[in-house]
């Protein structure tokens, strides 16, 4: 991953990232991270992926509290004072509310237990997962989701073998137009980045054809989709057989 200038409040301490300002930080962990196994409590320390909104508050109240996008796409480490649940929050311009853990740091905390994060091909997987089943989190502009996906493999040493505008074609498949979802974003405008609809990987074909929600992954949600799709779409192999 390209290498950043640290804000000022914040302090490389051997192989850890240390919490140097006054005022207080917020990580923003999404609940569904720790449903979908990709966040867990290990002592003192939370591992996490590291795709979330913070916070960060000189004085320690909301009045000056600056939101910004934690981007370390792998699973990392890191040692809050201590977190709290908060529901029905809408953080960073998501579309929707949703519930975090909310983990507060202060004077000489460890934001990462780690800065150099063991490679682990498990890493890639779980964002794979986490991407394939459209939880990425909302606020996060689609033209750098491509980004996301090419930082995470080389963090952990791997390489798709694929070229870009394959990622890319994945990419407008599980991201839809909110307004149309039988249509990827990229034949919307486009002109809000974060106005559209992710979906997961496996409902693709619900949102394409009655021939491809039919002959997709899960049966009855196939026949249902193929029963009431709208859409006008046509897959090539469905117009070989028709002739």
């Amino acid at each position: 991953m390209a290498q950043q200038q640290l804000p000022v409040y914040m302090k490389v301490d051997g192989n850890k990232l240390v919490f140097n300002g006054p005022g207080e930080i917020i990580y923003y962990i999404p609940e569904k991270y720790f449903d979908l196994s990709l966040a867990t409590f290990i002592g003192e320390e939370i591992e996490a992926m590291g795709i979330f909104p913070y916070s960060y508050s000189p004085s320690g109240s909301d009045e000056d509290r600056q939101f910004k996008p934690f981007k370390y796409p792998t699973i990392i480490r890191f040692k809050p004072s201590e977190t709290e649940k908060i529901n029905n929050l809408v953080l960073m311009g998501a579309k929707k509310p949703s519930d975090y853990r909310a983990a507060y740091f202060h004077k000489g905390d460890e934001l990462l237990c780690e800065i150099s994060v063991p490679q682990d091909i498990d890493n890639v997987d779980k964002f794979v997962n986490l991407f394939k089943g459209g939880n990425l989190p909302d606020y996060i502009p689609y033209n750098e989701i491509h980004e996301y996906m090419i930082d995470n493999a080389q963090a952990n040493g791997f390489n798709y073998k694929v070229s870009n505008q394959i990622l890319g074609l994945v990419i407008s498949e599980v991201y839809r137009d909110a307004a149309d979802p039988s249509r990827p974003f990229r034949y919307s405008d486009m002109k809000d980045q974060t106005a559209y609809r992710a979906v997961n990987i496996n409902m693709v074909p619900k949102f394409t054809s009655a021939y491809t929600a039919i002959t997709s992954e899960n049966p009855d949600e196939a026949i249902a989709a193929a029963v009431t799709n709208t859409g006008h779409g046509r897959s090539p192999l469905e117009d070989i057989m028709m002739r």
